[in-house]
């Protein structure tokens, strides 16, 4: 078949083995075109034919089109076009919108130079509108738009790499072009004002915000976005930094109770390298005190740049991790597999300092999330520690050398002012305070820290053996040659100085991945000596601990809690610095028993989640929720282990108890592995498999992966008789359909559950939701009543659903009655760790307030809304809050406004369905704010709203809350703020 090459960015081009082919206009270009639009996917003959005939069809349309087809095959190719079951289709498609996607693709994480080039290539692939005299039928218009949305994003982010590689000049006429096609679009306009005024032309930079404000204002009614009134004022006083604001301290991360010694030099230079540099990297061997000079500078830091801390501990994430565990670092708690673009868009709202600790290992993943994050979010600063450079472009490196070594030969006196030695004697001291360094044990202290190569760690372990046994016999017991070793021999030494317990439980514990109390810690070591693994004569589990604590070889911290009981109490948890971690699992690799161990590990996570699980419906919901976090991170390990050894029988029943914990939401990691377990069962008429399927089914669902969901619950269904999992894969069917806005079949689903003992509760809170959106407050009312019974003496967590569920239907008629409801499911969600459950409430009051008019209240939540649903990527129940505020604009007489939060909300893919009475609601808001702004005008402002980023969206949102609190808004009855006490606390 000969090389085939199409131009569609532009006029049709056609290249045969490199040689130009016109393609006659009509009907032969027509359906070409067609077939190029759908990318080499099949083409059913009728949509073809639409192409080339559109409604004046021959009287024989298949064999005109195959006539069409023969002709196209001769300039082609006869292999060019072929015919599949489900329609013809292209069998080469290298085209230019192939190559243009390509570029801008890779230009993504690429440097500011590479990223530069890469843009400039694919922009001068562009000839004119992509599919040419076809970009405005309706066959070819939706992939002509989408290329085209494609063309200007590239050209900002072409413009944004030239300003950072010093040409902002470069970037002027580009963005000149992009503005005349769209006047209204301000993240150009941004980049234009900023490249003019690095250009040196701050009068024509100003000149262009003058310009655009009166325009804003003349055709929409509108205000600058203020991110561009900011810009306004920064370039008048000739500084573009941004400002810094006052925030929460740093968070408690490492331990850093003891004295730090020795790094007062690295400690400033850090601090001041910090607020300058996009990234900086501390560098240095295992064990030389990177983590810990990085946790010191945190509160310097904090005082210095006014930003949140966010610390990442990596060590523990294994590859294809680091993104999901970057998001977490800051709260987020959207989807493990949402890239990094969720993490973006919160840092461009809310900077923040990143503390990525324990690179090395992630390399090839951080390097390009560190590179977008530092291009795109100039304002956050990220603080790195690791072996070895990240590889981005604008790193700032920072080696930390071990502390200074005393000579040989040096006097007591001497000594004791070296670093090392300081170190050691402070440390000797904590466990045996009458330790001092004397004319007695001074050459030997020296030479013990000389053979430590003046590492923090190795000397940390040094003195936890001499406070025991003494400096002399330390020294004779260590070897000589241990600094050739580094840290790797002094954790040798010290682990062959322990008992046969101790060892054992040092291998046991690399297994885990986050720390354990001591209660956790013994059931753990019961599964894997009735796997027949243990050694001989038992094992003492607080006794072994203690010896490894005072060994340095495990790290005890204290922690607090919330709830009842000894887990959330406050007690003391065990884990592992990574170094002793991967020195510890060769050992247990070399025993012969890892993978033992391993699924000892597991099939003690599954015990513990099928515990937690039984008592849902019974014990304190707090105390539950408490005991499901902290262990997260052995569910994960547990899965993961599970899923790679073809344990699916096992990941399957963790994955069933974790999903039977109603309301509880698992880490995005979690859910991505349990989302794993299914795709991995699928396919298997195996009833072991369907509880893993149905769990599955219930997180695909709540994502959205509608066919997902319904593959999993039908295969669930299918292989399984199990009451119990065969109502979850149904509950998840009924999610699925109400999240995807079809009633019918949710409430299909849910009639099917309540003939079935399982979730009584939440079905009828459920069906309670389904009959206020179809406006049948009888039945809501009635489902209601079942669902608060039911719930009363069963899972603190589905009866703060079902109090949610009964606020709405209760407001319909009682609004004060149901306000309460809605402020008692909220509060009691919070204490529960019940996420959904509290914002839905939230949500809910929140449009109660607006409707009500109590919208100073409804101010203060709103804030409170957007800080908590920014953080978590809830995007869904984003739009529907901008929804709601629109209303309120629009009561307000903020017409522009409302229209612009409205018409982002409605263009928005990610926004869930208008259901029930809210379809009409909207419906008649539209056309109140079009008679009140005018058709054209009330179009363009929604064209401004669906073409701006959503973060941005979402930031003018919570500038126009912040405006109406600081005006004190009154209720739409004209009474003052606060008229009413109906919702003084919410």
């Amino acid at each position: 078949m000969p090389e085939l090459r199409f131009g569609v960015l532009g006029a049709l081009e056609v290249h045969v083995d490199g040689r130009s082919r016109e393609i006659p206009a009509g009907r032969q270009r027509a359906v070409l075109t067609c077939l190029l639009a759908h990318a080499g996917r099949p083409v059913s003959p009728d949509v073809l034919v639409e192409a080339a005939w559109g409604e004046a069809l021959p009287e024989d349309p298949a064999r005109a089109l195959r006539t069409v087809l023969s002709r196209l095959r001769t300039q082609l190719g006869q292999d060019a076009i072929r015919l599949d079951p489900a329609g013809y289709r292209l069998a080469a498609t290298l085209t230019d919108a192939g190559e243009f996607t390509e570029l801008v693709e890779r230009a993504r994480t690429a440097d500011p130079a590479v990223a530069r080039d890469l843009l400039g290539r694919a922009l001068a692939l562009w000839r004119g509108p992509a599919y040419g005299e076809y970009a405005d039928t309706p066959l070819i218009s939706t992939v002509a738009e989408h290329l085209d949305r494609l063309r200007r994003d590239a050209v900002e982010a072409h413009a944004s790499a030239l300003a950072e590689t010093g040409e902002p000049a470069a970037a002027v006429a580009g963005l000149e072009e992009l503005l005349v096609e769209q006047p209204f679009r301000e993240s150009a306009l941004e980049l234009l004002v900023r490249a003019l005024y690095h250009a040196g032309r701050q009068a024509e930079a100003l000149d262009r915000l003058r310009a655009y404000r009166a325009l804003l204002a003349e055709e929409l009614g509108l205000d600058p976005s203020p991110a561009l009134s900011e810009l306004e004022a920064r370039i008048l006083g000739h500084e573009l930094a941004a400002p810094r604001t006052a925030t929460a301290g740093p968070p408690a991360w490492l331990d850093t109770s003891t004295a730090f010694i020795g790094r007062e030099d690295e400690l400033a230079d850090l601090v001041a390298a910090v607020p300058g540099n996009q990234v900086t990297v501390v560098t240095g061997p295992g064990g030389v005190g990177k983590s810990r000079l990085a946790a010191e500078s945190l509160p310097l830091l904090h005082h210095r740049l006014g930003l949140p801390i966010s610390v990442v501990e990596l060590a523990g994430v294994t590859r294809g991790g680091a993104g999901a565990a970057l998001a977490a670092g800051p709260g987020l708690r959207g989807e493990a597999d949402a890239g990094t673009e969720e993490l973006v868009e919160f840092l461009i709202a809310v900077p923040h300092l990143l503390v990525l600790d324990n690179c090395e290992h992630l390399l090839p993943e951080l390097a390009p999330l560190v590179t977008t994050i530092a291009r795109r979010c100039r304002d956050v600063r990220v603080l790195a520690t690791s072996r070895h450079r990240l590889g981005v472009t604008t790193e700032l490196l920072l080696p930390l050398a071990p502390l200074r070594l005393p000579d040989p030969g040096t006097t007591t006196g001497s000594q004791e002012s070296v670093a090392s030695v300081r170190m050691f004697g402070d440390r000797v001291r904590r466990l045996r305070p009458a330790f001092a360094v004397t004319a007695d044990n001074a050459t030997q202290v020296g030479e013990l820290c000389r053979r430590c190569d003046g590492l923090p760690l190795a000397l940390e372990i040094a003195a936890s053996r001499v406070a025991t046994t003494g400096v002399h016999e330390v020294l004779a017991r260590l070897p000589e040659d241990l600094a050739a070793s580094g840290l790797a021999g002094v954790v040798d030494w010290s682990y062959r100085l322990l008992g046969e317990s101790e060892r054992w439980l040092l291998q046991c514990l690399s297994v885990c991945s986050g720390d354990l109390d001591e209660p956790s810690l013994t059931g753990l070591m019961r599964h894997i000596a009735g796997a027949s693994v243990e050694v001989d004569g038992g094992l003492d589990v607080a006794t072994a601990l203690g010896e490894l604590v005072e060994s340095s070889l495990v790290v005890r911290q204290h922690t607090g809690g919330s709830g009842s009981g000894d887990e959330t109490s406050g007690s003391d948890r065990y884990g592992l610095l990574e170094m002793v971690r991967v020195y510890a699992a060769d050992r247990l690799t070399e025993s012969g028993r890892a993978e033992a161990v391993r699924r000892a590990h597991a099939e003690w996570v599954r015990e513990v989640v099928t515990g937690i699980q039984a008592d849902w419906h019974r014990a304190d919901g707090a105390d539950l929720s408490v005991r499901l976090t902290r262990c997260s991170a052995e569910l994960s390990t547990a899965l993961r282990w599970a899923v790679g050894a073809g344990e699916l029988a096992l990941a399957s029943e963790i994955s069933h108890a974790l999903v039977r914990c109603w309301h509880w939401t698992p880490s995005p990691a979690v859910r991505d592995l349990m989302v794993e377990v299914a795709e991995q069962g699928a396919d298997r008429p195996d009833p072991s498999l369907a509880p893993g399927l149905a769990a599955g089914a219930f997180i695909a669902g709540e994502r959205g992966e509608v066919r997902r969901a319904v593959e999993f619950a039908e295969a669930a269904l299918g292989s399984s008789s199990d009451s119990g999992v065969r109502a979850a894969a149904r509950l998840a069917l009924a999610v699925t359909a109400m999240y995807a806005g079809d009633i019918p079949e949710s409430l299909r689903h849910f009639r099917a559950l309540t003939e079935g003992p399982e979730l009584v509760g939440d079905v009828h809170s459920s069906m309670t939701l389904l009959a206020c959106y179809a406006d049948d407050l009888e039945a809501a009312r009635e489902h209601a009543a079942v669902a608060l019974t039911a719930c009363a003496a069963g899972s603190d967590h589905e009866l703060a659903f079902a109090r949610y569920a009964a606020g709405e239907v209760r407001a319909r008629t009682d609004p004060e009655a149901g306000a309460a409801l809605l402020r008692q499911a909220a509060d009691e969600a919070d204490r529960i760790d019940a996420e959904q459950v509290g914002r839905v409430a939230r949500i809910a009051l929140f449009a109660l307030l607006v409707r009500g008019g109590e919208h100073r209240e409804a101010v203060t939540l709103g804030l409170r809304l957007v800080s908590d649903l920014r953080r978590l990527a809830a995007w869904n129940q984003i739009w529907t809050l901008l929804r709601v505020l629109s209303e309120m604009l629009a009561s307000e007489g903020r017409s522009s406004d409302a229209a612009f939060l409205l018409g982002a909300a409605s263009g928005a893919s990610g926004a869930p369905p208008l259901m029930g009475g809210d379809v009409e609601r909207y419906a008649e808001l539209q056309g109140r704010l079009s008679a009140h702004l005018g058709k054209r005008v009330l179009e363009q402002i929604e064209g401004l709203a669906s073409g701006t980023p959503r973060n941005q969206v979402l930031g003018r949102a919570e500038r126009l809350l912040t405006e109406l609190d600081s005006t004190a808004v009154p209720g739409a009855d004209g009474h003052a703020p606060g008229a009413s006490s109906r919702l003084r606390r919410w």
